[in-house]
């Protein structure tokens, strides 16, 4: 994909086929466990007749975005689900958005920056260096973000209007339940692929202020903080930097997951167990994953599951935790 930026008039997407189908089999890929009624299978079916309508419509700025479904899942969670024609759009989107916003090199979710792994390498090679540690993540994060500053941030970085006025109904979002509709005017949407990069723009600032502290290591994994300093100074100018700045984006830390103080006594970071000590697996990290094989194995015994399918369900379970996912997140993969 190009990364040439358009003129501020452009009135057009260059939106190639090759992009769009891209984008589906990314969706796809993504539904395939999808139960039969789910609208991705109709959308399959009927794929060839309409890509080609789609992609002019998108192009032309005709597109719009229906109303994501609310549902509640069995383990009780509510999630709110884009149409799957939606979702395919929102990928492409995506990929256009992420070649104009420029995100810190310091923020390790965005895709080219490094990921997990390599964030939890990189740390722990760190840790020599530095005495003191400030880690926390923010309450609610995707829910609490301001959609007007988000926006206003997205008109700083992306010149063409039709992206601006397609990331806008994407945020600006409507929910259906039950024929009942309500606008959503704070946060963005989960499980939209998108909002890493929105998550990722929207604590830009926050980056920037510590990239120019001297003396300091900042990384951040979605609106997971970690801030290693020298000197008890330095530590307590860095929580003032960090308060200020949540503050003005009217975030709040997460005081069950907020630690300050020396890194000799250890810390939990990204589903990992960091001090002077050789790298482990944080212990909520292991419950977390016990918890999800002994749920997983209840429902196979509960479907008279054979030895063979046992096995092959919770070998998928293993080896999604051994493909880098975020080990105090792998529940929510499963």
């Amino acid at each position: 994909m190009s990364t040439q930026p358009k003129p501020a008039n452009a009135r057009v997407l260059s939106i190639t086929p090759a992009q769009l189908q891209q984008a589906f089999l990314a969706v796809c890929q993504q539904r395939r466990h999808f139960p039969a009624d789910a609208d991705i299978w109709h959308f399959r079916r009927h794929w060839p007749a309409r890509k080609s309508g789609l992609l002019a419509k998108i192009q032309s700025g005709d597109y719009s975005f229906a109303p994501q479904h609310r549902l509640r899942k069995q383990n009780g969670q509510i999630v709110h689900l884009w149409a799957a024609e939606d979702a395919v759009v929102i990928k492409l989107l995506s990929a256009w958005l992420q070649d104009r916003l420029s995100v810190s090199p310091a923020c390790v979710h965005v895709k080219g920056h490094g990921g997990l792994k390599r964030a939890v390498t990189h740390i722990q090679a760190k840790l020599g260096d530095y005495r003191f540690v400030c880690k926390t993540d923010i309450k609610g994060y995707y829910q609490a973000i301001d959609q007007y500053t988000l926006l206003n941030q997205i008109a700083d970085q992306v010149a063409e209007p039709l992206l601006r006025r397609y990331c806008y109904a994407i945020v600006r979002r409507t929910v259906e339940e039950g024929g009942n509709y309500r606008d959503i005017e704070q946060g963005i949407s989960r499980g939209c692929a998108i909002s890493p990069l929105l998550a990722a723009l929207y604590l830009k600032d926050l980056d920037d202020k510590f990239s120019r502290q001297p003396g300091l290591y900042y990384l951040r994994y979605m609106d997971d903080i970690l801030i290693l300093s020298k000197t008890r100074w330095q530590n307590r100018r860095a929580v003032k930097i960090l308060n200020q700045t949540l503050n003005s984006l009217k975030l709040k830390q997460h005081p069950d997951k907020t630690y300050i103080g020396k890194i000799e006594h250890g810390f939990d970071f990204l589903g990992y167990r960091f001090s002077r000590q050789p790298l482990q697996l944080a212990t909520v990290t292991v419950e977390k994953h016990v918890e999800t094989l002994r749920r997983l194995y209840e429902q196979q015994t509960h479907k008279k599951a054979s030895s063979e399918e046992l096995a092959s369900a919770l070998g998928r379970t293993f080896s999604v935790g051994g493909a880098g996912v975020r080990p105090d997140r792998i529940g929510r993969h499963c």
